[in-house]
């Protein structure tokens, strides 16, 4: 999609990233991943898979000058990549969450992998996304937490109640409708973050030819690379959706109301829940043979 716009595409190994950033328009950063250890069965960090001090400054210099950066994180944030993905996206006015958006009608029915849930327009925000999109997929990806004063906006929600989050290190369960994609600004530069990979991905497990993925994804590029000034704002004519007015002081003022805590009487659930999604391959990484076709 980026070659058909007239961009040239290539990696930046084996050079630094600082040597490259000063030729590019767009810096895509693809989710972090790492060794599999299967003893474990989860993923231990490779040292290039860390962004380091120098690299974060770079992207954050880059971004000041004007650079566009597209990057993806996995499900469960840093705690299930053991990277640090969070050290790039707190400056920018994005906490990446160590949870995961996953739809409880469907643990018994798929693989982990393949779950999937949609969300409609009423749950994308952003007014220049939405040409030609109706509908987009996903598949459990991390939620985002946005800070306060910062020049960000959710880019898509997850559908919230039975499309739960599990927060695996607070032990956590949410029933919220939460950021798993937003879109802003950093000096005179525009980024994106999104969650997980899958919804632009294609292969085995992606999502790029389902529903409007693709229409979405062009839509969000065009954003990204337009040099024109366009408003982060929501615009609407349409009434907005009970599930978003979750955000801001509303989300404080009734949170306790919409989670479940490990803690006294939820404990229980808690532990229901993680165990299920322990027996189900949810909470743990999976070896190439178990999800390749």
């Amino acid at each position: 999609m980026l070659l058909r716009r007239g961009l040239d595409c290539g990696s930046v190994r084996p050079h630094l990233l600082g040597d490259r950033l000063p030729q590019a328009h767009l810096l895509v950063l693809p989710p972090p991943t790492g060794y599999y250890d299967p003893a474990k069965e989860h993923w231990e960090p490779l040292a290039n898979s860390l962004l380091t001090t120098v690299e974060v400054t770079d992207i954050l210099g880059f971004l000041e000058d004007g650079g566009r950066l597209l990057a993806f994180a996995y499900r469960f944030g840093d705690a299930f990549t053991q990277t640090n993905l969070d050290s790039l996206f707190v400056p920018l006015g994005c906490q990446l969450n160590p949870d995961a958006i996953i739809d409880l009608t469907r643990l018994r029915e798929m693989h982990p992998l393949r779950f999937y849930f949609d969300t409609t327009r009423e749950v994308l925000p952003l007014s220049w996304s939405l040409d030609q999109v109706a509908t987009v997929r996903w598949r459990s990806l991390a939620t985002f937490t946005l800070r306060p004063g910062f020049p960000v906006q959710p880019l898509a929600f997850s559908p919230g109640g039975g499309c739960i989050s599990f927060d695996c290190v607070h032990r956590r369960i949410g029933f919220l409708s939460l950021p798993i994609a937003v879109a802003g600004r950093h000096g005179r530069g525009r980024f994106v973050l999104v969650g997980g990979p899958h919804a632009f991905e294609t292969g085995p497990m992606g999502l790029l030819d389902s529903v409007h993925n693709r229409r979405f994804l062009g839509n969000v590029l065009t954003w990204l690379l337009s040099d024109e000034i366009i408003a982060l704002t929501t615009v609407r004519s349409e009434p907005v959706p009970e599930v978003t007015t979750w955000l801001g002081p509303l989300t404080e003022q009734y949170r306790h109301l919409c989670q479940i805590e490990d803690t006294a009487e939820g404990a229980g659930t808690v532990a229901f829940v993680e165990r299920l999604l322990q027996e189900t391959g949810v909470l743990k990484a999976l070896a190439r043979p178990s999800w390749m076709p």
